[in-house]
Parts: C-alpha cells; structure tokens; sequence
C-alpha cells in the first residue's frame, strides 16, 4: 500500500468528517483544485501542438499553442474565485415519519460577491441513521446558479429509512465553471439533524378499553352514539353508512367507523397494548399511528411505555412529545 496515498485519503477524510455547528465560509485553504478530463487531454493537444510547431518551426503554431495555453490558466483563477468566499449556513428542517424524505435547508450568501454559476451540490446517501447504514449508496446532486447579491435558500432531500436521528452529513461543493478544464471544489460539513419518527403502521382501533384515571366515565361503547372513536376491520353484514369510503377510494383495507356515547374520550397508549406483537419497531409504529389517529379525532391521550409517562392532553405540542419519546426510546425486549 502506497502510504503517501494513504495519508491523502486520511486528510480528504478528516476534511469530510467534521462537522461544524455554525455557518462556513470557504476559504483558499478550504477549496481544492485539480484538471479535469478534458482538462488533461486538453494539455495533451496543446503538447503536440507545440511540437509540430517547434518540428516546423511554424510560428503561427506558437502563436495559437501559447493563446490557448494562456486562456487554460486563466480559467484556473476563474474557476477558483467561483467557489472563494461562499458563506454557507444552516436552516430548518421537521422532523419525518419513517420512510419520508427530510427536507434540510441550506442558505447560501452571496452578497458582495459577483455571480456564481454551476455549483454542483453532492450528496452521498451512504449515511449512517441510528447506527444503522442505508442501503442506496447512490449520489445525489443537484445545480444551481448564484445571482450576484443575492441570499437564496435551496434544500437537500435526504431519504430515510428507520426511525432515530438523521444527520445531513457531509456535502461536496465543486464547480468546472468556466471552460471545464479545471474541477474545483470543497467539503461542507454542517452540523445539522432531524428526528425521524417511527413510521405509523397497524390498525386504526384506539384501545378505548384504558381510560385516564382522572376520569370516572366508563368505556365507550361501539355502539349508536354520535362520537367518533376509531376504526375497526370490516365485516359481513356491516352497515355500508359506517364504511371509511374515503380509504376505499384510495385503495386502502375496507374500515368501519365507530361511535360511542362518551362525549370526550380519553384514553392511555400503554406498552401493554402493543407488547404481544414482539417486535420493537412494530410497536413503536402501533403506538405511533394511535397517537395520530386520537389526535385527528379531538380525543385526550396519554403514553406510557418505558422511560416515558405522559399524561392525557391534546395539542401538537403534545404529540411532539410522545412522538419524540417514540424516535428516540431505546427499549431492549418487549
């Protein structure tokens, strides 16, 4: 193994892997710059350009060979300057349900500087998320063209595929701008992440058998009641006025709708309600498509599972909360 290559891959990897909390701003030392393909068949022209002329000792080929090989180093300080000075900093992102994309929000300042054009954003979606590595390892990218002046936001799409936290990781910035013969271009490591939250999966019926224990109402009834109180499986003999027609049409399972007599439910989401299904990601979804099912019907809910208690309320806030516990709960066995 060639060590001095080995201590160039060690230094890129280092440059990759830190992680910075507030805006960048590229810097000559933080900008690299190499020919590119063309740029070296393009030395290789102008090679045998100057030797035909010195063979024939032609100096309109000395003439043309020296213009060209003066516009090549030009277009390196052109290329260089494209990248100089970007200020790079960190916006919003929300927080996603397993198996969506996280939006995350990069602001790119441009102002005191001229126009930008063809910078190249890379991402590798080979990341890490809750210890686990995805399986894509595919690159994408994305072009944009900086006005001068200007302070634009532009957002990098990172997919996600199990539950926890989603770090951004580290972004490549290049350019080849303006003739492509040079290939500039930098590391951006912002330290930025999001929760993702388990993905809301099972079925749709409350566990309105557990009611909060500040209150002395009995359990709803499935019954003719005119409040809504869940979903349950279809079956024969079902009045069709009860059908969720809507998840009909939108080729889901075939849903009752349910109503009791209790003028406000309010129910508890306990581990005891999902512990039969043996699976901790199962679980988790279970109790995650509760929480936003009783959320959708006005109703008061609590969670309680290992390391979290909380107690019946309504509001986002709330379910920010449990849906938080739920991303981040590190439960060992069922």
């Amino acid at each position: 193994m060639n060590p001095n290559k080995t201590g160039w891959k060690r230094f890129f990897q280092r440059r990759r892997d830190t992680a910075q909390p507030g805006p960048i701003v590229l810097v000559r030392r933080h900008i690299y710059i190499f020919p590119s393909h063309f740029g070296f068949l393009f030395a290789l022209v102008l090679i045998v350009m100057l030797l035909g002329s010195m063979n024939y000792n032609n100096s309109m080929g000395y003439a043309l060979t020296f213009l060209l090989g003066s516009m090549a180093i030009v277009s390196i300080l052109h290329t260089h300057r494209t990248l100089l000075g970007l200020r790079i900093e960190a916006g919003k992102v929300a927080p996603v349900f397993a198996g969506e994309t996280a939006q995350f929000q990069l602001w790119l300042d441009n102002r005191k500087h001229a126009a930008r054009y063809a910078l190249v954003w890379l991402r590798n979606d080979n990341q890490k998320i809750s210890g686990l590595r995805e399986s894509s390892g595919q690159p994408s990218q994305m072009t944009i063209d900086l006005p001068a002046e200007q302070r634009i936001s532009i957002n990098i799409a990172v997919p996600s595929s199990q539950r926890g936290q989603l770090s951004l990781g580290p972004l490549t910035v290049y350019t080849r701008f303006p003739v492509g013969l040079f290939h500039a271009w930098s590391y951006v490591h912002l330290d930025m992440s999001t929760l993702v939250y388990p993905q809301p999966r099972g079925h749709k019926t409350l566990p309105l058998g557990q009611q909060s224990e500040n209150t002395g109402e009995g359990s709803p009834r499935d019954g003719g009641g005119e409040d809504f109180i869940g979903y349950r499986d279809y079956k024969p003999g079902d009045s069709p006025r009860h059908i969720d027609w809507k998840a009909v049409a939108r080729e889901q399972n075939w849903m009752i709708k349910q109503f009791g007599g209790m003028s406000a439910a309010q129910v508890w989401f306990t581990w005891d309600d999902v512990s039969m299904l043996n699976d901790l990601e199962a679980a988790l979804s279970q109790l995650c498509l509760w929480i936003l099912v009783a959320e959708s019907q006005g109703a008061q809910y609590g969670l309680k599972i290992p390391g979290h208690n909380f107690e019946p309320n309504i509001g986002e806030q709330h379910r920010e909360q449990c849906l938080q516990a739920l991303a981040t709960t590190s439960i060992s066995h069922l």
